[in-house]
């Protein structure tokens, strides 16, 4: 659609830049920038705000498509929910994904269209991790889509992505492959050794800040997680302590930072993970840290609730959800029978 006089204008700069795409209008006959966008789509949604705000000016019979949707309703969930870097880059993957119905208008989608987009993911064989969460978000941007009116069904419960097939199951690492780990100087030991006695996911150790460490009272205060309860507190156990000592004096905000103070996004920190899993000559997904600390827990008799309490697991039971209470010094005696 031609866009009327007045309205700016977008533009792709030359040369590799972050944000290549410029929103401009013109001021005493000259084009002047007002802000930088990563995508095309970023400054159309900017293009029209600053219209409809500065100038009381929107496009005669705009429809919204699905990417306007997905760029409107991700500042909104991110502001709201704050989820972790991790899931934000999952919910961008799953967008890509979804390319075929990007310049679809949303009011025109329907079942079929979405169901389309994961038979085509089926046929190319990606996981079922993958096609969840591509379902999750036609879901998400579909609640956001019926809040605002521009459709009145969410198709996403009736989506089919087949049953869960594992390829493997997760495994975890041998006493004898720790004892490697405790000895090998490769970049990212201590981030795979501190999993293996904390139980935390990745994506909370990514998102960990220096702040949320307590090093007087020696536990960690995990605040962005992927599950409410996954908002806990973990003891540090007295292995790992010297190497969260010396992390929290490195450069950055983040625990884990490369030397220039910028913190590990999960892309950079499956190369670490893959080079030292080849340095001790086994292979591991980054999952069987968790399911590790699970595993030596129940072997070691620990508290069933300490253990939930430590992995962010959420309780079954209305009695331990409830009305069961462990402090931290209950929580460190439980983590202090890993070896």
């Amino acid at each position: 659609m031609r866009k009327p006089n007045g309205y700016g204008s977008i533009k792709k700069l030359s040369g590799k830049r972050r944000r290549p795409f410029v929103f401009v209008v013109t001021k005493n006959g000259k084009q002047r920038p007002v802000e930088y966008f990563e995508t095309q789509i970023e400054a159309e949604i900017y293009q029209a705000d600053y219209n409809k705000i500065h100038k009381q000016h929107s496009l005669p019979g705009h429809k919204v498509t699905f990417s306007e949707a997905f760029f409107r309703w991700l500042p909104a969930h991110v502001a709201d929910k704050e989820p972790a870097p991790t899931t934000i880059s999952n919910y961008r993957n799953a967008y890509q994904h979804c390319l075929p119905i990007h310049d679809t208008p949303i009011t025109d989608l329907k079942f079929a269209d979405y169901q389309q987009i994961l038979d085509i993911m089926k046929k190319n064989r990606l996981s079922y991790a993958s096609m969840k969460k591509v379902r999750s978000l036609i879901s998400l941007i579909s609640k956001f889509a019926i809040e605002y009116e521009l459709v009145n069904k969410n198709y996403a419960s009736l989506l089919k992505i087949g049953k869960n097939k594992p390829v493997r199951s997760h495994k975890p690492f041998t006493r004898q492959q720790i004892n490697r780990l405790w000895q090998c100087d490769v970049s990212g030991t201590d981030a795979v050794l501190i999993l293996l006695y904390t139980g935390m996911r990745v994506g909370e150790l990514l998102a960990l800040e220096k702040r949320n460490i307590n090093l007087r009272q020696r536990f960690i205060k995990i605040t962005r997680s992927k599950t409410a309860s996954g908002i806990r507190i973990i003891p540090i156990h007295n292995r790992i302590l010297p190497l969260i000592e010396s992390l929290t004096q490195t450069p950055g905000d983040y625990l884990l930072s490369d030397p220039s103070g910028k913190p590990y996004n999960y892309s950079r920190f499956c190369t670490l993970w893959y080079n030292l899993m080849s340095a001790i000559r086994t292979k591991h997904t980054t999952h069987d840290c968790r399911h590790t600390v699970a595993t030596l827990l129940d072997n070691a008799g620990a508290n069933e609730n300490a253990k939930r309490r430590i992995l962010g697991h959420a309780s079954g039971d209305v009695t331990d959800r409830v009305y069961t209470h462990k402090n931290l010094r209950q929580l460190r005696k439980a983590i202090q029978l890993l070896k």
